[in-house]
């Protein structure tokens, strides 16, 4: 047995074995990320990999494979020619069999796959999108859904499935917001962390993404620069990182902006200094895809080679990936050619890849074993995807209308464009889905009025983005005839049109819409200068009001839209995000009574967009108003109503330990979230005048009183000061805690 492939070394002997056993093309190749989607073809149930990449395996033997399970309108896949569940198993270790069995070494492949609401692939589990989990206020539950994509991803052998998502979500004309947990990082740390340890718990290690300050670039552009001090980037966006590392993760994902004018993949100080040097980090960077030539087309470089060159050696150890094999790797190869790239550079970057591959067991176990299709989308994780979707329902405006108590022989309409579009409960990222096993708000709706003898009404009225008032007539007709009217509105994530079901063969089809029915208005690429509700979706709501109906609006969206005029005059607003593949049912439980809503924001949403940013945590109790306009957020972080109240009493602190007693105060059960709020009153830098420092949810009986409580640790207290040293400050600080920040409770404590 050669020493690199005995299991019994260390794996620093076993990679540096290897290293020493390659040829420079060998170490190239291990930092090249194909696209495996690209490289394999389905004829029936039958796969083969093309000529085109099993040569490319002969000169230079690849090291990553992303995509091979990924389905969505970028690749092309779909349930026609994509990998089901039952079919995993061959399509994996046909990729994996090339590594191990037709090259030299036998070095097996690193696989990754996107999973930032679960796997990206067909017939896996579904959860809402990132501020939708944030929307929970559940960090434990967190955990839980990092256990379920990390158990589907060990089903299918993919060793670094793409999430959690650990940038702030400041700015909501950006595109990927909808991917982030929330505004605050005490959130997005906490929710990332029990996210990343659930999946370290199932043998995966996460890459995270995107390191780091995206979600505060430029005008909410998508990969501009981000105008981030160094004192805020490590109070703020750098937090997630940390915790998430010392968990255990391994591998992170450099992004395409720029922070203070140097780019995330050539900053040496933010790869090496801050990322490993501060940070601790162990593992490999990779490039997010078309990001290494980014810095030559932004002129940062003199050509691509340079740009390579640049990313190694700043920290960046895996390319991005390509559209064909005769450019992976080639920007490298030339750089190490032309005396860019050294045989250290090299063994430096290849060293990091190699270790986490020994780490994670891969060279013992590199192909799929078992049956994947029997834990991919199964019922146990179902179940928790439809408790997230439950608990992501944020109730923002209710006039005592909900829940809907009506008769039996009554009547509802049911309006709008995302009443029953499948894909668009789901957000960006998700593949195409099966009809069966996506529950639409019309499919949920319907279930619960059948069951009350409450007929059903349904007209679309208009779609997403459209000006076409065309549907408005049937839409006004069904209200005029309906008891109440709810109203179906929001954004769109996705390229996919309508699913329908072929008539002869029952298989679900998912087209691609074209330019012109394209509706997609959130998710990745997809910045916004405005946020009012697109298309004629306005226009629909006020004729619908004209009817004299009560209207509840539920809003299915993925980032904070303009909501005034609903707020003034919708009679309910249900805010779900995209919820996910249950988030039909959900909806349904909410508005019939069934389950009692206790969704917050986790991110301010807007009274217009000229006053952006609105995040709430500033360094004084409020925003400056505007000659003309307030300079607060029409709704504010942590805001969220139920169908009962809450009491807060009796705060006090011992040592550390804060604690408060919550009582349910109205005549039915519920689940409060507790919150819990930090002032430093003095600090040598300016600190938000509000930091969130904890939170719970609890179940609270109606009548009955829990007593809940925060710990103040060092992270909440401290801070980096001016010369980038944490400390942890004594002296005066306020503690409130409330079930929003307009309804706190303080108290005050010396740290010594």
């Amino acid at each position: 047995m050669l020493p690199y492939l005995n299991p019994a070394l260390t794996v620093e002997e076993r990679t540096g074995d290897l290293l020493s056993r390659m040829t420079p093309e060998e170490k190239i190749g291990q930092l090249c990320k194909i696209r495996g989607f690209n490289y394999s073809k389905r004829n029936g149930n039958t796969y083969t990999l093309t000529s085109e990449f099993k040569e490319g395996m002969k000169n230079r033997p690849y090291g990553i494979v992303y995509g091979i399970l990924r389905a969505d309108w970028w690749t092309g896949r779909n349930w026609e020619n994509g990998v089901p569940p039952e079919n995993i198993r061959v399509a994996v270790n046909l990729f994996q069999e090339e590594a191990v069995k037709n090259t030299r070494l036998g070095i097996p492949f690193l696989l990754m796959e996107e999973a930032p609401h679960g796997l990206m692939a067909l017939g896996t589990t579904v959860f809402p999108t990132g501020l939708g989990m944030g929307a929970t206020w559940d960090a434990g539950l967190l955990e839980r859904i990092g256990e379920v994509i990390g158990r589907e991803c060990m089903a299918a052998t993919i060793h670094s499935p793409s999430a959690p998502i650990l940038d702030l979500a400041l700015d909501p004309r950006w595109s990927r917001v909808e991917e982030c947990f929330s505004e605050d990082p005490h959130m997005v740390t906490r929710m990332a962390e029990e996210m990343t340890r659930g999946m370290l718990r199932t043998g995966v290690n996460p890459t995270l993404k995107h390191y780091v300050g995206g979600g505060a670039s430029e005008g909410g552009h998508n990969a501009f620069n981000a105008h981030l001090g160094e004192i805020e980037l490590h109070n703020k966006h750098l937090r997630p990182f940390k915790n998430c590392i010392r968990a255990g993760a391994k591998v992170v994902m450099s992004t395409y902006h720029e922070v203070d004018g140097i780019p995330c993949t050539g900053s040496y100080r933010l790869l090496t200094e801050i990322l490993r040097d501060e940070l601790g980090f162990k593992g490999f960077v990779t490039a997010d895809a078309g990001n290494v030539e980014l810095m030559a087309i932004r002129r940062l470089a003199e050509d691509n080679a340079a740009a390579g060159a640049m990313a190694v050696k700043a920290g960046a150890d895996s390319e991005s990936g390509h559209e064909n094999l005769e450019t992976t790797g080639a920007n490298l190869a030339e750089a190490y050619r032309r005396g860019l790239l050294s045989d250290a550079d090299l063994d430096l970057a290849v060293g990091r890849v190699l270790k986490v591959k020994f780490e994670l067991g891969i060279f013992e176990h590199p192909y799929v074993e078992g049956t994947p299709e029997l834990i991919v989308g199964c019922r146990d994780h179902r179940e928790v995807a439809l408790e997230t979707s439950r608990k992501s329902m944020t109730l923002l405006k209710n006039d005592g209308i909900l829940p809907l108590q009506l008769k039996s022989g009554a009547k509802i309409a049911i309006i709008g464009p995302n009443a029953d579009n499948l894909m668009n409960m789901l957000g960006d990222y998700s593949a195409p889905q099966q009809q069966k096993d996506v529950i639409t708000a019309f499919e949920g709706i319907k279930k619960e009025a059948d069951e009350m003898g409450v007929s059903v009404v349904f007209a679309p009225g208009c779609r997403i983005r459209s000006r076409d008032k065309s549907g408005f007539p049937d839409a006004i007709e069904c209200a005029k005839n309906a008891d109440a009217v709810i109203l179906v509105l929001g954004g769109c994530s996705t390229k996919f049109g309508s699913v329908t079901i072929d008539p002869v063969t029952g298989a679900t089809q998912v087209p691609i819409a074209s330019d012109e029915e394209n509706d997609k208005e959130s998710g990745e690429g997809t910045d916004r200068a405005t946020l009012v509700l697109s298309g004629v979706q306005s226009d629909l709501f006020q004729e619908l009001k004209k009817t004299g109906k009560p209207v509840v609006v539920v809003l299915i969206q993925g980032r904070p839209l303009l909501i005034n005029e609903l707020m003034d005059d919708a009679n309910a607003i249900l805010l779900a995000w995209y919820p996910g593949m249950f988030g039909g049912q959900a909806i349904a439980e909410v508005l019939f009574g069934k389950y009692n809503p206790a969704g917050r924001l986790p991110i301010s949403i807007p009274e217009n967009v000229g006053q952006l940013p609105v995040f709430y945590n500033i360094n004084s109790p409020s925003r400056a108003p505007y000659i003309d306009s307030t300079g607060n957020p029409r709704l504010p972080f942590g805001y969220g109503l139920s169908y009962t109240t809450f009491g807060y009493s009796n705060m006090r602190i011992d040592g550390r330990k804060v604690q408060v007693d919550v009582t349910n105060t109205g005549n039915r059960a519920g689940e409060e979230v507790v919150q819990f709020y930090l002032t430093d009153m003095v600090s040598s830098i300016l600190r938000p005048y509000r930091e969130l420092c904890g939170f719970s949810r609890v179940f609270i009986p109606a009548g009955e009183t829990r007593t809940v409580q925060c710990e103040l640790s060092d992270e909440v207290l401290g801070y980096y000061d001016q010369k980038l040293n944490f400390v942890v400050e004594p002296g005066l600080f306020t503690v409130a805690a409330g079930g929003s920040l307009d309804t706190l409770i303080e108290t005050q404590f010396r740290l010594k």
